[in-house]
């Protein structure tokens, strides 16, 4: 892996419209491209210390065979506490996980986009994950953030095009002769580049020849407008799929879709299927959408929470990727 220079910013208080439990902090993890500054902005959950079986009784200290980290990442027009993150990080914290959601450029809290004339491209995705793995690998750093002596990367969660950038970066690792997360959790991922294509050309026709379009998503607490350009979505839509088998077989991945995805089409749910044949597990949750929300009137048959007016899915996310893991 590329050795990159990293830092840790822990501010004394957190935005105001950050809400944190007792065991997270809100951090930004700090770096450098083409001699320019930027910061990642994180939470880190720590685990939950009442699991007993994560410390060593006899000195305090985590142990070392349970210091695992699961990263969290999120998709397009997002943020590191969207959809079911938050939730999810606290169970995983609860069951000995490190936990760690981050906002990647151009999103949420976190710097601008490098260029903004060429806007989020995957390139910049995979180097943002990259400074995030490197926190594991620099000592100093790795003791002030996990406060732990060890800690490898154990799993990672990715929604939408998240999920593109999570197995590109195992790509990245494998080539590097870096170990690999034993679980790669494939949130809602397209497969098929041109349907996103498609998509844009359907919401916004004139996209290509005026060069992108406006889009809405969180910026520092509230929902802004800002233009997408259109070399961050061919940077998604050219990404070659099939390539993602030469992730080793020791590294299972799961799936887990909304049969009413309006966004990414069910024939990505069996292509990875069949793609990681062997050591993938595929759930689908009927009646949600891409971000896990029920469609018009939806039954609600499992009595989940609502979230303004449907019905909320996430906390059947968790339970099934919770289980995913339990079990594997």
């Amino acid at each position: 892996m590329e050795k990159r220079s990293v830092g840790v910013k822990i501010p004394d208080f957190p935005p105001t419209y950050i809400k944190l439990d007792q065991n997270e902090k809100f951090i930004y993890i700090t770096s450098k491209t083409n001699c320019e500054s930027y910061q990642i902005a994180a939470i880190i959950t720590y685990p939950d210390k009442k699991d007993v079986s994560s410390v060593d009784l006899e000195t305090g200290k985590p142990r070392n065979e349970n210091n695992k980290l699961a990263l969290l990442l999120h998709g397009s027009q997002s943020h590191k506490s969207a959809i079911y993150q938050t939730l999810l990080a606290k169970r995983l914290a609860q069951s000995g996980y490190w936990v760690l959601r981050i906002d990647f450029r151009g999103q949420g809290d976190s710097s601008n986009n490098f260029d903004a004339a060429i806007g989020r491209t995957l390139d910049q995705d995979l180097e943002d994950i990259s400074v995030v793995y490197q926190t594991m690998l620099d000592r100093s750093v790795r003791e002030q953030l996990y406060k732990t002596d060890t800690i490898s990367l154990g799993v990672i969660v990715a929604h939408s095009r998240g999920s593109l950038a999570m197995f590109k970066f195992c790509l990245k690792l494998l080539s590097m002769a870096c170990p690999l997360p034993s679980h790669l959790i494939n949130c809602a991922g397209r497969y098929d580049g041109r349907g996103l294509i498609e998509r844009c050309s359907r919401l916004h026709p004139n996209w290509e020849r005026e060069g992108g379009f406006w889009a809405n998503g969180p910026r520092y607490g509230e929902y802004k407008d800002f233009w997408i350009p259109s070399s961050e979505t061919y940077s998604i839509a050219n990404v070659c799929v099939p390539e993602f088998a030469k992730i080793p077989p020791n590294c299972s991945v799961m799936s887990c879709y909304g049969t009413c995805d309006h966004i990414v089409p069910l024939s990505a749910a069996s292509n990875y299927a069949k793609l990681f044949e062997g050591r993938h597990t595929l759930k689908l949750i009927e009646n949600a959408d891409h971000n896990y929300y029920g469609i018009e009137d939806d039954p609600n048959e499992l009595n989940l929470p609502t979230r303004r007016g449907r019905v909320n899915y996430s906390p059947l996310v968790a339970d099934l990727i919770m289980e995913y893991l339990n079990n594997t």
